[in-house]
């Protein structure tokens, strides 16, 4: 197999390129005070937001919602 220098250069400048500019993009949001959140972050906040969206109409039913608790 043939190695080709030129190539590999190639190769490894474009993904330095991606690289520099994901780094820039990054240092970007963090000067912005933006951090990035994760996906059990997200998730959670959409099931909660989810969950006072479907309880919204339930104002009068019981703290419980008709589930019987043995004590």
């Amino acid at each position: 197999m043939d190695f080709n220098a030129y190539a590999t250069e190639k190769i490894v400048a474009g993904r330095l390129a991606d690289l520099r500019a994901v780094r820039a993009r990054t240092a970007l949001l963090e000067s912005a005070g933006v951090r990035p959140r994760g996906v059990g972050s997200a998730v959670g906040s959409a099931f909660i937001r989810l969950g006072r969206w479907l309880a919204r109409g339930e104002a009068g039913a019981a703290p419980n919602a008709g589930v019987r608790v043995a004590r």
